[in-house]
């Protein structure tokens, strides 16, 4: 017995009554057709446990990079504190946990380490606490106490800009509205969320742990371990190395800018046309669809005949748990949908199973049937309420509506268009979204007789239901309950239409006449579905795109065979609701991504009170976002929603390194009162170990994100593709660039360009 989840729970215990009344048989097993509540949880169970798995790298990084489990341990207790917190908020904002909320704690993990990892290395460095040279500080609890109480104000600065950078970036999502706000602002709240609160630990909990912990002196002797020890042998090596190759950078950092630029921005943008486009990921969800029309005429029963095919086809397959078939109509939960026209098969997969590949497979042992005039159509399962387009074809992909005013016009035109597209498109396939034209007995009333015999036009519609379908004037009553006395003919006396003709109507004085005498009764046909846009009528086609096929080239495709198909006068094409929300989602990259960097310019602006700094340290998102490209061209991921809601959060995150270096080489110019070149290359070499350590926790973090795993996986991973190769190449060139473009600018500003240019600059003198 197979039953529709939504009634399962409510139905299990009258079940369990008839078995054991003896009504059913007591082995009858009880199996959901949907059950979405699978999906759900597994979506959720992945994406918790990508948060977890990052969280966990997250404080291996940190344990390699510190050498001391009681700064790992301040450093790993900001991430459960921060994530409670946002937790905290999103209750008082009333989210609830969902893929989206639960993939910004995710995607919060390496983020929120962020600042306690800075404040934490200047604390301890101040405390004169160096992993691999000093494991201890000289000084007191007393003093240990001013030490951090004067190092995180030193950096309590630094930390705010990028905090405030990260918040704002998200900013234009919950302003703009739209689509992309709709869908992500669980998303966006919750890693804003979860940001905020990281601050407040970093600037309370970290200095107060620290000043603590620092203090005490036992150690647990990790830091001599082989691996620590030549980990941070190699590191203090590595960091001698950067400030003599950034040395010799800056000395030719123009002509090292200039390389950079080239190359990155060329390659970006060839890389940039090779990526392939969509709205929204595919997220499989373990099931998959059939849907069949049949030919008008197509009885049940031939209907049934086909569909036990298909089903056998189905179940042969070693991918598929079981299978629901409705014939002649609709079914979901309590609501039905009857048409003789229509059939359809829910399909559920065993865990595992890749939903495309089986549907192309079943697709391929579908076409050797050979059937005539009979669309069979295997899509894989969506996620309810998650529509992708705004086309007027539930589930379509890509859609193509003619509009005319003459329906024979636009029939022919739509069976025309699709003959050439089933020959001519590989990406996709379509299907007509209305059914075809059925046969129908029109009875056409004499509305001039009925009137002189007392007759309208319900006396004649009341006769054909009570013949036809039969109607119920009264009901008698059976002990407690009223049965319903239905009234009808005989089956046999309306089995032909020409015996519609002799059914009895009754004038004012009760004498009867035939129906045949003020009605003309006659066969025809009837559209299967009359649709319209603009109260014009339209002929709709739905497509599906093959396994593999992205969704920019499927349009691209169809639209070259569109314009090579002449329609004929009268009938137009209106543009495609898939290609015009593809075009709405690729033109509002640059729109956010501009917002986004204009406010955390001015955020910046206003925080050092300058123009030079902030533009200095923007110069590391062009270089993130060539990053993101180069991710998403190498995983050949395409650019939809998630993408750009990933480019965002990368603006807000890649500018923290840069702040880093550049605050620090403004303190120590102004403390030593050394030229710029001098402070960069002592902040440079000093600000690499956090820097990297931020780095590498936040890709840590976004790593499972970025692999994809597991049911709902799919749906984040383009956003963790583009956050986790665009910080790692931009963290990268930070390291050189940044110092290039912090000397440049300020020559530039200073008036001192012409004078270098002169002494031979442009050689890289």
């Amino acid at each position: 017995m197979q039953v529709d989840s939504n009634s399962f729970f409510l139905q299990h215990n009258r079940l369990e009554v008839l078995r054991q009344q003896g009504v059913i048989p007591a082995d009858m097993q009880l199996i959901p057709t949907l059950d979405e509540s699978i999906f759900i949880q597994n979506a959720i169970s992945n994406v918790a446990t990508s948060g977890l798995i990052g969280a966990t790298l997250a404080a291996i990084a940190v344990l390699l990079f510190l050498g001391s489990l009681r700064q790992t341990l301040i450093i790993v207790l900001s991430i459960p504190l921060a994530t409670l917190a946002a937790i905290i908020l999103m209750g008082l904002f009333r989210l609830s946990l969902n893929v989206f909320s639960l993939g910004g704690l995710a995607l919060g993990v390496g983020i929120v380490v962020d600042n306690s990892i800075v404040m934490l290395e200047t604390i301890a460095d101040g405390a004169g606490i160096t992993p691999g040279r000093s494991s201890f500080t000289a000084l007191n609890s007393q003093q240990l106490r001013q030490q951090a109480i004067a190092s995180s104000q030193s950096v309590e600065s630094a930390l705010v800009a990028s905090t405030s950078t990260n918040l704002v970036a998200v900013l234009p999502f919950l302003l703009i509205g739209g689509f992309i706000a709709l869908l992500f602002n669980e998303l966006i709240l919750t890693i804003s969320f979860s940001v905020a609160a990281s601050i407040l630990i970093a600037v309370t909990v970290v200095p107060m742990a620290t000043s603590r912990l620092l203090a005490i002196r036992w150690s647990s002797g990790i830091n001599r371990f082989w691996l620590l020890r030549q980990f941070q042998s190699r590191f203090l090596a590595a960091i001698d190395s950067y400030g003599r190759l950034l040395e010799w950078v800056l000395s030719r950092r123009l002509l090292v800018v200039g390389l950079t630029v080239l190359l990155l921005g060329g390659g970006g943008w060839l890389m940039l046309g090779q990526i392939p486009q969509e709205i929204l990921p595919r997220i499989s969800t373990g099931q998959a669809n059939l849907i069949a029309q049949f030919p008008p005429g197509t009885t049940i029963a031939e209907s049934r005949q086909v569909m036990t095919q298909t089903d056998r086809i189905l179940l042969e397959q070693p991918e598929t748990a079981y299978v629901f078939t409705t014939v002649g109509g609709f079914l979901f939960g309590s609501n039905t949908s009857e048409n003789s026209l229509r059939s359809s098969t829910t399909i559920t997969l065993k865990p595992g199973t890749e939903v495309e590949q089986y549907v192309s497979q079943v697709t391929r042992a579908f076409r050797q049937l050979n059937l005539v005039d009979i669309r069979l159509r295997v899509n894989p399962g969506q996620v309810r309420g998650l529509i992708l387009n705004n086309s007027p074809v539930r589930g379509a992909e890509v859609d193509l509506i003619l509009q005319g005013n003459s329906e024979r016009a636009l029939e022919q035109a739509g069976q025309q268009l699709l003959q050439t597209l089933e020959a001519e498109a590989k990406l996709t396939s379509f299907r007509p979204d209305a059914d075809p034209r059925q046969p129908e007995i029109q009875i056409r009333p004499d509305r001039e007789r009925l009137p002189s015999l007392g007759l309208n036009i319900r006396d004649v519609g009341d006769t054909l239901e009570t013949a036809i379908q039969g109607t119920v004037p009264t009901q008698i009553q059976r002990g407690n309950r009223l049965v319903d006395v239905c009234l009808e003919l005989a089956e046999a006396a309306v089995q032909r239409p020409a015996q519609l003709a002799d059914l009895p109507l009754f004038v004012a004085n009760n004498s009867p006449i035939r129906l045949g005498d003020v009605a003309k009764i006659e066969t025809g046909q009837a559209p299967g579905q009359i649709q319209r846009i603009n109260q014009r009528q339209v002929y709709i086609l739905a497509g599906s795109l093959t396994e593999g096929a992205s969704l920019g080239a499927a349009l691209q495709e169809v639209n070259q065979i569109v314009q090579a198909t002449s329609l004929p006068p009268g009938v137009s094409l209106l543009p495609s609701a898939a290609a015009k929300s593809n075009q709405q989602l690729q033109a509002s990259l640059p729109i956010l991504g501009g917002l986004a960097a204009f406010l955390v310019f001015v955020v910046m602006a206003v925080q050092y009170n300058s123009l030079v700094d902030p533009l200095v340290i923007m110069f590391t998102i062009p270089l993130a976002l060539v990053g993101g490209i180069v991710g998403l061209f190498v995983t050949q991921t395409a650019i939809g929603a998630t993408v750009i809601v990933g480019a965002v959060l990368l603006v807000g995150i890649v500018v923290n390194n840069a702040i880093l270096m550049v605050e620090l080489a403004n303190q120590i110019r102004a403390e030593v009162g050394c030229d710029r070149q001098t402070a960069i290359l002592k902040a440079a070499p000093q600000r690499l170990r956090p820097i990297l350590m931020t780095t590498i926790t936040t890709v840590l973090g976004m790593f499972p994100l970025a692999l994809g795993l597991g049911q709902g996986g799919e749906f984040l991973q383009p956003l963790g593709v583009v956050v986790f190769s665009g910080l790692s190449l931009a963290t990268l060139l930070t390291l050189f660039i940044i110092p290039c473009f912090y000397l440049l600018l300020h020559d530039l500003t200073d008036g001192k360009w012409l004078l270098k240019r002169k002494q031979g600059f442009w050689l890289g003198k």
